[in-house]
């Protein structure tokens, strides 16, 4: 009775997870050399650092992200940011921007009755005529959505505030990794897994997986094909386009994500380590500090990513610099385009996310599968645990 967990990205490394604390017999086949998917570390010889591909953040209303994160022992590697992000206009000679409470206490009163229940609106036809719309609900939704404003679901960013921001500043409050994403949920669930004695086969890249009258019956690598009994179960944690070669999925339209990390010879003043700035009016949306690493980040990035990477530089410093009143050159640059970093989140492409239940013991996982979230960490985890409950239930049920 074995659970072959097809992909080690977060999904399948959560729900590999759930199912060896379930006493599972667990495979996970990664297909590179490396866990983490699109949530990865690396160290940079132009940057002379260690990187992440993008600045992936969790907010205190993401549970599973802080329960996966408390199972394999890295809870405290997250860094909490202040609990309203500062914004800066660069459109209007970059002043900072802060709502207080009482503003903040009003902007949420507003959201709620704006936001509706029809799951076929956008979130700028639901939002933009409220007060703070351009300062704070537009760049969030578009951070959490990944998707621009007049194509995002209203519904989806409903649900987001729902969890986080309608429950409080707690729960809205954004963390980000002190050191790397590896280090914070790569590296420790490799770690738990092997202590849990679940198998890993890195540079195992699956050729073809083969369903016959609603079930998985064969797992086709380069070095073997594994036959699978009625006592074995599959999770696909594969990303969207290659879940489609086999299974004849919906097509489901991407958006980029595209980050800019530079070295500086010396810490900005203006932005404290382990802090955020949010930015209007120019090509960044946000900027990170990590020591000093400053990473820029721009959500829905669709025509920006076919850009040079000498050109997105040079207009992200440019609004960085402007922001922080740096004078100079950083370091060293790294661009990273992720292409296909999430799926574009409007009303129609939220109708199309498939289920996780793909036959009699064929699962998916995956933040693009259908968990009612965005494509975050919360909603990769999450869709690992819950194709993990599922796998549980299939093998009992067949003892």
């Amino acid at each position: 009775m074995t659970l072959h967990v097809v992909g080690a990205g977060l999904a399948g490394l959560a729900g590999a997870i759930a199912a060896a604390d379930a006493r599972l017999d667990v495979v996970v086949h990664e297909a590179t050399r490396l866990a983490g998917g699109r949530c990865r570390s690396w160290d940079d010889a132009v940057i002379g650092r260690r990187i992440d591909n993008g600045t992936h953040v969790v907010v205190g209303g993401n549970p599973a992200a802080h329960a996966y994160m408390q199972r394999i022992g890295s809870a405290d590697s997250l860094q909490p940011l202040p609990r309203t992000p500062t914004m800066v206009d660069l459109a209007a000679g970059a002043k900072p921007w802060r709502a207080g409470p009482l503003a903040l206490a009003r902007a949420f009163a507003g959201s709620l009755w704006r936001m509706g229940l029809d799951d076929r609106g956008t979130v700028a036809g639901r939002m933009q005529n409220l007060t703070d719309y351009r300062m704070l609900w537009e760049p969030l939704a578009v951070g959490a959505l990944n998707t621009a404003a007049d194509l995002g679901s209203a519904a989806l960013f409903r649900t987001v505030l729902a969890s986080a921001v309608w429950r409080g500043l707690d729960a809205a409050r954004m963390h980000m990794v002190r050191e790397s994403l590896a280090a914070s949920f790569i590296a420790p669930a490799l770690a738990a897994l092997a202590q849990a004695g679940a198998e890993i086969r890195f540079n195992k890249p699956l050729r073809e997986l083969v369903v016959r009258d609603g079930s998985a019956t064969e797992l086709v690598f380069d070095d073997q094909t594994i036959v699978l009994s009625r006592r074995d179960a599959v999770i696909l944690a594969a990303p969207w386009w290659i879940a489609s070669r086999w299974l004849g999925l919906p097509e489901l339209p991407d958006s980029p994500i595209v980050n800019v990390h530079f070295r500086l010879a010396a810490p900005p003043e203006k932005l404290a380590n382990h802090a955020v700035l949010g930015m209007v009016g120019g090509t960044a949306q946000w900027v990170f500090r990590r020591d000093d690493i400053l990473t820029a980040h721009t959500s829905a990035a669709a025509g920006l990513d076919e850009r040079s990477n000498e050109e997105i530089a040079e207009r992200f410093w440019s609004d960085i610099s402007r922001a922080l009143g740096l004078v100079g050159d950083p370091l060293a640059v790294r661009v990273v385009k992720e292409k296909r970093a999430t799926l574009l989140h409007s009303p129609d492409t939220e109708a199309k996310r498939p289920h996780r239940r793909q036959g009699e013991n064929l699962l998916l996982a995956g933040d693009w599968t259908d968990t009612g979230l965005p494509c975050t960490i919360e909603g990769a985890i999450r869709s690992g645990n819950m194709a993990a409950a599922d796998a549980v239930t299939m093998l009992r049920d067949r003892r």
